[in-house]
């Protein structure tokens, strides 16, 4: 048996492969040649290190580091997936300083602003029809005011017809003629027990024995006939840029620099608007900011103010000539974005180039000799406003104001005047949006709050802005007046939609839940105001009525 398995191993051993299979051995010279071919071999040592490296001869550091790169990129690659989900919200999510600051570093994110849900108002659902509006435009409106004289318009409506109501608008009296002076501010918002426009505090002069009297002046040499110059700037002027959002108490900085204020624009916005990104500012904030003695404008630099709507072009240049910077507030409509509110600075005029020399604190002073501004321009876009306007002043200056204002003394006046222009406008051109939007201002001021909301409607039905109810909030008084609490809730929440920082809208629906009973969703309300701005003393003066019990109708503010 081993001589069989010995066979059998021997014949194995011996075996030669077939001719076509290559052989190694025979492909060796003789031992000790130096002709032995060794590129195959050298191949397979390669071969061999490849199997037995697993990489290819590569070090381990190179192993080590592929290996690394290829985690850090799996991470890169998940958080890039969040990112592109979690980015947007993110942005959407910050402050609109915020937002543009981005922006401004990196255009395409413009893609990601929040979009605005609506591009003019939405109309509501107790607006009144056309045909009432336009009853308004039919009703015989006095074509001229003078000063004392009893002031009504024949308006139609009677025994229960819908339309325009028969409401007296108030008697023209003129304000105080005495020496001691006190020209009405405004339509400041007052409390339910002081219904009638503030008086600035009286003004005794320290040398009274000699201190002019004021009394009307002659119909025969009423302002408007007395000679202007020409072109007139008014000098030592501070021009300031604005801050974000910041154009009100700018513009208030510089009309101030003129009396000798010193502080920047970071004085008058800690008190108008503690929120930076609080979106208005009314003129009679900013009066009150000149007016109240707690901000120290008139301890430091004794200025006062006063605001009026329903000024022309004449007016501003005769008030510029008598030696006051006038502020406005008009529209502005900057590049790649929408209709805006904006205050500008009025410096001088020129009659020979058709012009207004302006400082803006968002498009410049054209180098602090004011920026040319045409009349027909600037007025365009005041009109948006009702041709708002605001004058500082000095007590020693009254007299020269005064005569400057003319018939403008008394608040009333401008009212009814804006009322007149605003008519006309429509009656010229029936689809005129701003018309009938300053036919309800001018209404409300009048409170003669049923023709005011009719003008309202028409405004909205013809298509406003949608930061309209950003800056100007006659809606709301009107429809408070006529108990159309559901619109102005419908209105605000609308507002809110585009922008969470406008005390007004907050305000007014505290105001329509307080007029309801609802003193919990007032209260809340009031207190959410008072959160953006705690210097909206509207909203002070409201919560602290609903919670003593008194609060009435009669205490919303215009």
């Amino acid at each position: 048996m081993s001589s069989n398995r010995t066979d059998k191993t021997s014949t194995a051993e011996t075996q030669r492969l077939s001719s076509t299979v290559p052989n190694d051995i025979e492909r060796l010279g003789p031992a000790g040649s130096l002709d032995m071919p060794l590129r195959g071999s050298r191949r397979r040592r390669r071969a061999q290190a490849y199997r037995r490296g697993g990489g290819g001869g590569r070090p381990n550091w190179l192993k080590a580091l592929l290996a690394m790169f290829g985690v850090f990129a799996a991470f890169g690659l998940v958080a890039l997936v969040i990112f592109i989900i979690a980015f947007p919200p993110f942005v959407r999510d910050l402050e609109p300083r915020y937002q543009q600051r981005l922006i401004d570093m990196f255009p395409p994110f413009e893609s990601l602003r929040p979009t605005v849900p609506f591009e003019v108002l939405p109309t509501l659902g107790g607006a009144s029809d056309s045909s009432a509006a336009q009853q308004l435009l039919l009703t015989q409106q006095p074509t001229g005011v003078t000063p004392g004289a009893e002031a009504t318009i024949d308006l139609l409506g009677s025994g229960g017809q819908t339309g325009p109501v028969s409401t007296p608008i108030p008697t023209l009296t003129l304000a105080p003629t005495s020496a001691e002076g006190g020209i009405p501010v405004g339509a400041v918002p007052t409390s339910a027990l002081t219904e009638e426009p503030t008086p600035l505090p009286s003004y005794s002069s320290p040398t009274p024995a000699t201190a002019p009297v004021w009394t009307p002046v002659p119909a025969a040499i009423q302002p408007t006939d007395i000679p202007l110059p020409s072109t007139f700037k008014l000098s030592n002027i501070r021009y300031e840029q604005q801050g974000w959002n910041n154009c009100g108490p700018t513009t208030l900085t510089m009309a101030l620099s003129y009396f000798g204020w010193s502080d920047n624009q970071e004085t008058a916005a800690h008190w108008l608007k503690p929120n930076t990104e609080d979106k208005n500012v009314s003129p009679w904030q900013m009066v009150r900011y000149v007016n109240d003695q707690s901000t120290g404008v008139y301890s430091r630099v004794g200025v006062k103010a006063l605001y009026r709507i329903g000024g022309n072009i004449t007016l501003l240049k005769r008030l510029l000539a008598a030696g006051f910077p006038v502020i406005i507030e008009e529209s502005i409509q900057p590049e790649n974005d929408d209709w805006m509110g904006h205050y500008v600075l009025l410096i001088g005029y020129d009659d020979y180039a058709q012009n207004f020399l302006t400082f803006d604190s968002f498009l410049g002073s054209n180098q602090e000799q004011g920026r040319p501004n045409p009349y027909s321009t600037l007025d365009e876009k005041w009109r948006h406003f009702n041709r708002v306007f605001i004058v500082i002043y000095r007590p020693d200056q009254e007299f020269a104001l005064r005569t400057a204002l003319g018939n403008y003394v008394d608040p009333t006046y401008a009212y009814q005047m804006a009322l007149e222009t605003a008519r006309a406008e429509a009656d010229q051109t029936r689809d005129d949006e701003w018309a009938w939007f300053n036919m309800g201002t001018a209404y409300t001021y009048l409170k003669v709050y049923d023709n005011a909301s009719y003008a309202f409607d028409e405004a909205q039905r013809l298509g406003l802005p949608w930061r309209m109810l950003w800056y100007q909030f006659g809606p709301y008084e009107a429809y408070l007046h006529t108990e159309r609490y559901g619109d102005i809730l419908a209105s605000a929440n609308a507002t809110i939609g585009t922008t969470e920082y406008v005390e007004e809208s907050y305000y007014w629906q505290g105001m329509a839940y307080a007029a309801q009973g609802d003193s919990q969703s007032a209260l809340s309300l009031f207190g959410k105001a008072l959160s953006y701005n705690r210097n909206f003393f509207p909203a002070q003066e409201a919560k602290a009525q609903v919670e003593s019990g008194t609060f009435t109708v009669a205490s919303a503010s215009p």
